[in-house]
């Protein structure tokens, strides 16, 4: 079974590609698995979603 987590910036403005890049690692380091983005007008990210084995 898989779980999933949406995760979005609290202001697109503040967010770098670094922070992404850091936040993205962290979540990799439990176990999850960057399987969507979707981006604003801009290019940047506007939301990612995670995915994970709910039965690690």
């Amino acid at each position: 079974m898989k779980e999933y987590k949406i995760i979005k910036p609290d202001s697109i403005w503040n967010y770098k590609d670094k922070t992404f890049e850091d936040l993205f690692n962290k979540y990799a380091s439990q176990g999850w698995h960057v399987i969507n983005v979707s981006f604003d007008q801009s290019g940047g990210i506007r939301k990612a979603i995670l995915e994970r084995d709910k039965n690690r």
